[in-house]
């Protein structure tokens, strides 16, 4: 990628992410009155349910405090704005989301009773990182205590993470999914600083060796969604379930790691793998990426596989910028840019702010709400500045990111 093509998308990713994501939450999100974060939101901001759901409280705790860390130095006008926010939903999860267990629970109303128990370990995980960073923001002791805590109490849980809602019999099928590594993977860099430095690394290499060694089936060259204790993958449903997005937002994880740490082997590893993903995802009918798929191109259970998400375009963005960066190969900078004329095509709503999130098959959009239970402020602003960051180095600026 050349200089001067770096420097067009910084721009338009800066524009988008500082004129258009930020201000539509800044706006309508903010519960003034009793603290927390309203996610249930329409296309201009209405709130259409005030309950509140612990993950993606966190999420948009990690994500304003992320703003203050990366850009309050050179946005000093902005960054008391956006430690109030954080502020706001660190303050809110702690007076109201812990059971007596110390877990988190997984939604609460609008004023904090608490209506799902805490049977999700990722809203533990994201909350653990979000009162990490936090800290980071504000200084405050409370919010590195209780993320270190939590983040010890997740260790606790990792052999049945769901505990007694546990729905499988595991004895029959233990499929294991890999969001968890790949969660693990993530909490490991951001905690980085906060821990000791091999309780990190060791987190870190324990779920790349499970990815690599579990999931990524180089015979079949696939990434599986789910597996069993050996790798293996049943001939299921379940077992032959594909998630083009997850699998390309491990990658992009793993491929940072490799880099920072110099490893051209595992880089190139990573790269070739990345093109099996976005080969076997992509529509070549009708553009984009698929949510599910099957292995054998059996229908799924999933009756959304043919929906093209902002997540799942958000991970692969990042996925094949930083692909580009680190190998200057040609095949992924032109992947990335059919990413980028699709996504940016498509999801970003230029009237009233924010991406839409569920596009049909086709690319029209299927839902008008820009936040609701699984949709917050957290992918779409993290890609954004992520790419931001590798932009600026690409065009030569190697003090940003």
């Amino acid at each position: 990628m050349t200089p001067q093509r770096a420097s067009e998308l910084k721009k338009e990713y800066e524009e988008d992410l500082f004129e258009r994501v930020i201000p539509f939450w800044e706006r309508h999100s903010l519960d003034r009155e009793q603290g927390g974060y309203f996610s249930c939101l329409e296309r201009d901001g209405t709130v259409f349910d005030t309950d509140k759901f612990a993950w993606m409280q966190g999420r948009e705790v990690w994500g304003f405090s992320r703003l203050c860390t990366l850009y309050g130095e050179r946005m000093p006008e902005r960054r008391p704005a956006w430690l109030d926010a954080a502020r706001l939903g660190a303050q809110f999860l702690r007076a109201h989301g812990r059971a007596p267990n110390g877990d988190w629970y997984f939604a609460l109303d609008r004023a904090g009773k608490p209506l799902v128990e805490p049977y999700n370990i990722f809203s533990d995980c994201f909350i653990s990182l979000g009162l990490a960073e936090y800290f980071r923001a504000s200084g405050e002791q409370w919010a590195l205590d209780t993320a270190l805590a939590t983040y010890r109490r997740i260790g606790e849980r990792l052999p049945r993470p769901k505990g007694a809602w546990t729905k499988q019999i595991g004895e029959n099928r233990p499929l294991a999914a890999m969001a968890l590594p790949m969660m693990q993977i993530w909490m490991a860099w951001e905690l980085r600083g906060l821990l000791p430095e091999s309780d990190a690394e060791h987190m870190i290499d324990e779920n790349v060796d499970r990815i690599f060694r579990l999931h990524v089936d180089r015979e079949l060259r696939t990434v599986f969604e789910r597996v069993l204790p050996d790798g293996s993958h049943p001939e299921s449903m379940d077992g032959r379930l594909l998630n083009p997005g997850h699998a390309l937002e491990v990658l992009w994880f793993i491929l940072r790691i490799a880099g920072e740490r110099g490893d051209r082997r595992m880089i190139d590893d990573i790269v070739d793998i990345m093109l099996w993903c976005i080969e076997r995802g992509w529509d070549e009918k009708y553009g984009g990426i698929f949510y599910y798929r099957d292995y054998r191109n059996f229908p799924t259970e999933k009756l959304e596989s043919d929906m093209k998400l902002w997540w799942v375009h958000a991970e692969a963005l990042c996925a094949f910028l930083l692909a580009t960066r680190l190998t200057g190969s040609a095949e992924h900078e032109r992947w990335f840019e059919r990413i980028h004329e699709y996504t940016f095509a498509r999801f970003p709503d230029r009237e009233h702010g924010e991406w839409y999130g569920y596009l049909d098959r086709r690319g029209e959009v299927s839902q008008t709400l820009k936040g609701g239970k699984w949709k917050g402020f957290f992918h779409v602003p993290r890609a954004l500045f992520t790419c931001i960051g590798w932009l600026s180095q690409m065009e030569g600026d190697h003090a940003a990111g």
